[in-house]
């Protein structure tokens, strides 16, 4: 039982994080909606902190299976699918990416670990742009795949940031898809010419 009311305070945590934001949620409204006492929770978390840190722990474990490299020859539907993975990933965890500066500050594990995160990630989308130029899906430059890798990094962690700024408002899903049809409108350009038609299909897939 104490494993399973530990679970139950992350699994709510996160969905309270990802709703409200880490700094508007207080521990008893957690406690609350666990509905256990403040003092249950305190037994298992003495500090919010801790468990910001086994959450945190918890997105390491996910992002490492989600960053395995391919270890062979790929397809633009592999590419798809570890897509799909990613956006998944940072949706479930997204308060970590919109309270980014506020985290950092109050807890700067956080920093380390998502700055890793993203030059991980970076890195990832590299290896998938030079295998599925290999693979002709694609026609990108070495010179240019470092520069299309960052790109598309920053459009997959940050998207959802800049359309807040910009007042657009939707739902997880929605920023996903539309996360997803800019990754994929990105790279129609490079598409060789005997895959763009299926590159380009995949685009509009995820137009609204």
């Amino acid at each position: 039982m104490k494993g399973d009311t530990r679970n139950r305070i992350l699994v709510t945590s996160l969905l309270l994080f990802n709703e409200h934001g880490e700094p508007g949620t207080p521990t008893n409204l957690i406690a609350d909606e666990v509905d256990i006492s403040p003092g249950n929770l305190h037994y298992h978390f003495k500090r919010k902190e801790q468990i910001v840190a086994a959450l945190l722990d918890e997105f390491q474990a996910d992002a490492r299976r989600v960053l395995e490299p391919p270890q062979e020859s790929i397809s633009i539907d592999d590419f798809w699918v570890f897509l799909h993975d990613l956006l998944e990933l940072a949706a479930g965890y997204r308060f970590l990416f919109r309270d980014l500066e506020a985290l950092t500050a109050s807890y700067p594990r956080v920093g380390k670990v998502l700055g890793q995160f993203a030059k991980t990630l970076a890195r990832l989308f590299e290896i998938y742009l030079r295998f599925l130029t290999a693979s002709g899906w694609l026609g990108i430059d070495d010179n240019d795949a470092p520069v299309v890798a960052r790109n598309l990094a920053v459009i997959a962690l940050f998207s959802e940031r800049f359309d807040q700024l910009s007042g657009v408002s939707a739902t997880a899903d929605d920023n996903a898809l539309r996360i997803a049809g800019s990754i994929l409108n990105v790279l129609k350009p490079f598409s060789a010419a005997d895959t763009g038609h299926y590159v380009e299909g995949l685009a509009a897939h995820y137009e609204p």
